[in-house]
């Protein structure tokens, strides 16, 4: 099954790693010149003229003002067909250098609108490399360039081996990705993407849209912070008739996190469930139907007598849960419990920031190895 999954990935990587089935209507393509942005002897030359080169793109440009700008000529060239149904082709620029390194480059288009998508780089021929060396030497170019990376995965195993990194900026994103056989193979594949930054709506929690600083969510809410903690901003309110606190949760000053979480207090348990049945009931409103609802024992002692249901919650025994995927949010409301305390909270996550390293937090348990 593994070996299965590797194949599946390499095939993946090797359709241009976003394509979910290619097509060959041919239409006009590029031939272009080769960009450098290194030498042997100066990284520092090669970082600064690439992020000129990427701080530069106008990211509202059509292919024709692309072809103009870098002067590129059309020849033809294959259509991608992505499985949400849009078509996306590429203009190539032959080559771009990056730290003593050789990549294909090319600008994709949206098929349609002609605009600007992403700038793509694939490794090319650099076949006798070492695999790891080059990522390390490859993460200290762009950690060097962009400094370090806001999420960093690494995934090894017996099959293959694979590593992202993530950088979020003002004006775009960009994504590494690198996956290495570690078999007698050998093999190696390696991508860098920079996309231009979405355009979010205005809000997406409250006052506030993922990414703001805590400053920034401060003073839009301009109310008291009663956490005093550099990744939480927290204050009471009331929400829908309850009684909560509001929690703003940052990871290197972005936020990333939402939740209400309700200041309930109940004699008779089962009316927690109650409350958290009609908070569904007004989310469903405001939302649609739910993505999930689940009900999960963990212990079933009390699962033949629902009189006793919000007691089960309140030892960890039952949980609810009801959740929403939305463009930019994962949103989900939950009853559980511990310690014959009941707790319902709201929580609102970002996607794209999800998986977010706390840099402070990882420097800290660093210094204290």
């Amino acid at each position: 099954m593994k070996k299965l999954l590797v194949l599946t990935a390499l095939l993946f990587m090797l359709i241009i790693s976003y394509s979910q089935e290619k097509q060959s209507d041919k239409i006009p393509e590029t031939k272009s010149k080769s960009i450098e942005f290194t030498s042997k002897d100066s990284s520092s030359f090669a970082r600064k003229n690439f992020l000129d080169f990427i701080n530069n793109i106008d990211w509202n440009s059509k292919e024709s003002d692309l072809i103009k700008k870098y002067n590129l000529i059309l020849e033809p060239r294959e259509r991608q067909y992505l499985k949400d149904g849009k078509t996306e082709t590429t203009i190539d620029i032959k080559d771009i250098s990056l730290n003593g390194y050789n990549f294909s480059a090319k600008f994709v288009i949206d098929s349609i609108s002609r605009q600007l998508v992403e700038l793509l780089l694939l490794d090319s021929n650099n076949k006798n490399k070492d695999p790891k060396k080059f990522i390390i030497e490859m993460d200290q170019f762009f950690s060097g360039l962009f400094g370090q990376p806001d999420i960093e995965e690494n995934s090894e195993s017996e099959y293959i081996n694979d590593y992202q990194r993530q950088w979020f900026k003002d004006k775009y994103d960009i994504k590494v990705w690198s996956c290495i056989l570690p078999n007698k193979d050998k093999g190696q594949l390696y991508s860098l993407t920079v996309k231009k930054e979405k355009a979010s709506k205005e809000i997406d929690f409250r006052v506030a849209k993922w990414g703001d600083s805590k400053a920034a969510v401060m003073q839009k809410e301009g109310k008291d912070d009663n956490a005093k903690i550099d990744r939480l901003y927290l204050f009471p309110d009331f929400i829908a008739g309850y009684k909560c606190d509001v929690a703003y949760i940052f990871t290197n000053d972005k936020l990333t996190m939402c939740k209400y979480i309700f200041n309930l207090h109940h004699t008779n348990m089962n009316e927690y469930i109650q409350d958290f049945k009609s908070i569904v009931t007004l989310l469903i409103e405001k939302y649609g139907k739910p993505d999930y609802n689940s009900t999960e024992w963990k212990n079933s002692l009390y699962r033949n007598d629902p009189d006793e249901y919000g007691f089960a919650i309140s030892l960890g025994h039952l949980t609810y849960n009801v959740g929403w995927f939305k463009n930019e949010t994962d949103i989900k409301i939950a009853l559980y419990g511990e310690n014959y305390k009941n707790t319902l909270i709201i929580q609102y996550k970002s996607k794209k920031y999800d998986g977010m390293k706390d840099k402070k937090e990882l420097s800290q348990k660093l210094n204290g190895l």
